[in-house]
């Protein structure tokens, strides 16, 4: 469950550059923890989710709402890209506006670009290879089968008549209000970082049909916790502009790490 919480928040997607030297240490230190970090080759699929959305993450540690949230990441997705825009508040508590950080993603022509706007508004985008992820599952840390269970409480969210749904793991429990008439995308994010493995997580991911509107995230000992609220839900085609490159520097790293 914990995966399909790293993808309904994507905060935890965000990339990270490295020199090749970096990347050896960094494949060396994964090397242990059953991740492998790759260039894809993959076939091109197209996203099967046209639309785009803004998710509300509201973080809580012991029924305290965190200093920095709530945040806020908007997803946009046409058949062959997709940009996550990640609005990181101000450290000074809103004095000063805070910075976006925004990764836009080539699924055909395999590149992946980290946007960034300086502070006197040069805009830069760092060009590298798209990374594939593959996961493995110590057979020491195997875990039950997630419980999923799909109720009959339904409640209208932005005009979409959404079903309500647990699923308990071994780490906490998930609820969440699901439109099953919008196709989620999720499955498109899976996919295209190529994770493998982790069968049980996989398979809770797999039990939620359609997109949650809203949905909370309780951990074992019901101290912590995360609420999401997704808004301005549009399915369709996306504006050409929001993929756009136009006035940025566009910089080539010689090799990316994940």
């Amino acid at each position: 469950m914990r995966y399909l919480l790293s993808l309904l928040g994507f905060s935890m997607f965000l990339i990270a550059s490295a020199q090749d030297d970096l990347q050896k240490i960094i494949q060396e230190r994964m090397a242990g923890s059953g991740m492998k970090i790759e260039d894809d080759t993959s076939h091109f699929v197209p996203n099967e989710f046209i639309g785009s959305f803004r998710m509300e993450m509201h973080m809580y540690k012991s029924g305290v709402e965190a200093e920095h949230s709530p945040t806020n990441m908007r997803y946009y997705s046409k058949e062959d890209m997709t940009l996550n825009k990640m609005a990181m508040p101000s450290e000074d508590g809103g004095k000063t506006k805070g910075r976006d950080m925004s990764t836009l993603t080539d699924l055909k022509g395999k590149w992946t670009y980290m946007l960034m706007t300086d502070e006197e508004g040069k805009q830069m985008a760092m060009k590298s290879k798209k990374k594939k992820v593959t996961m493995t599952e110590d057979p020491k840390e195997a875990t039950k089968e997630p419980e999923i269970t799909e109720t009959k409480e339904t409640k209208t969210i932005e005009g979409h008549v959404c079903t309500k749904v647990i699923v308990k793991t071994e780490d906490g429990t998930w609820t969440g209000w699901v439109a099953k008439d919008v196709k989620a995308p999720f499955e498109d994010m899976t996919r295209n970082m190529g994770q493998r493995g982790n069968k049980n997580m996989t398979n809770a991911y797999k039990g939620v049909k359609g997109l949650p509107l809203e949905f909370e995230w309780l951990d074992k000992n019901g101290t912590d916790k995360m609420v999401c609220f997704m808004k301005d839900v549009k399915s369709g085609s996306v504006d050409e502009g929001v993929f756009s490159l136009d006035g940025y520097e566009v910089m080539e790293m010689p090799s990316f790490g994940q």
